[in-house]
C-alpha cells in the first residue's frame, strides 16, 4: 500500500495510540494532585460532618517533609481561592505530616487533604487523628478502601465521594444522612 494513503494513515496513528494507552494502563492509574476543585469540593463535604468543624477552622493541605516540590505544591494550593464552610471562610494551610498530627491532636484542624507526597504516611496519620474527630482526605481512593483514611474526594471529571466507615469510625467523625446518599461507602 501506498504510505500516503489516508486510511493507512489512519490506522498507524490508531495502533500508535492504542499502544501508548496500553503502556500508560500497565503503567498503573494515573495519579493526579490535588486541585482547587477538589479543595471546594472537600470544603463542601466538611459541612455534612458530625460534629461540625468550629469557626475558623483550618483545612490542611498535608506533604512529605522532604519533599520540597510536595511543599511548594501544598503551598500553591493554601494559597490559591479561598474556600467555605457554607457561609463560614476555612483557613488553608500547607503542613508537613508532622504538624498534621500534632495539629489533629491539638483540634486545631478540622480537615487534613493528603497530597500524593504524604500518602505513604496514610496509616500514621490516621493513628493520629484517632478519636479526634479531624476528617482525612485524599484524591485517591486506596486509603479509603484499606480503611486508611476517611474521604477520597474527586471533582474531575466528575464528581466522586467515597467513604471509609471504618476510618471515619476510628476518627470520631459521622455523617449527615442527606450525605451517604450521596457518596459511595465501603
Amino acid at each position: 500500500m501506498n504510505a500516503r494513503c489516508p486510511i493507512t494513515s489512519r490506522l498507524a496513528r490508531a495502533a500508535w495510540l492504542l499502544g501508548a494507552l496500553a503502556l500508560a494502563l500497565a503503567a498503573g492509574p494515573l495519579r493526579a494532585e490535588a486541585t482547587p476543585r477538589d479543595v471546594q469540593l472537600l470544603a463542601r463535604a466538611l459541612g455534612f460532618v458530625d460534629p461540625l468543624p468550629a469557626r475558623g477552622a483550618v483545612l490542611a493541605i498535608v506533604y512529605a517533609a522532604g519533599d520540597p516540590a510536595a511543599r511548594a505544591a501544598a503551598e500553591r494550593l493554601a494559597a490559591g481561592e479561598p474556600v467555605r464552610l457554607g457561609v463560614v471562610p476555612l483557613r488553608l494551610a500547607a503542613v508537613s505530616v508532622g504538624e498534621a498530627v500534632d495539629l489533629a491532636r491539638s483540634r486545631q484542624v478540622a480537615a487534613l487533604l493528603l497530597t500524593e507526597s504524604a500518602l505513604p504516611e496514610a496509616e500514621r496519620i490516621a493513628r493520629g487523628v484517632a478519636g479526634t474527630g479531624v476528617l482525612t482526605a485524599a484524591t485517591e481512593p486506596g486509603p479509603v478502601e484499606r480503611d486508611r483514611i476517611v474521604l477520597a474526594v474527586r471533582a474531575a471529571p466528575r464528581v466522586e465521594i467515597l467513604a471509609s466507615r471504618s476510618a471515619a469510625r476510628d476518627a470520631g467523625i459521622g455523617f449527615a444522612a442527606a450525605f451517604r446518599m450521596m457518596i459511595q461507602e465501603r
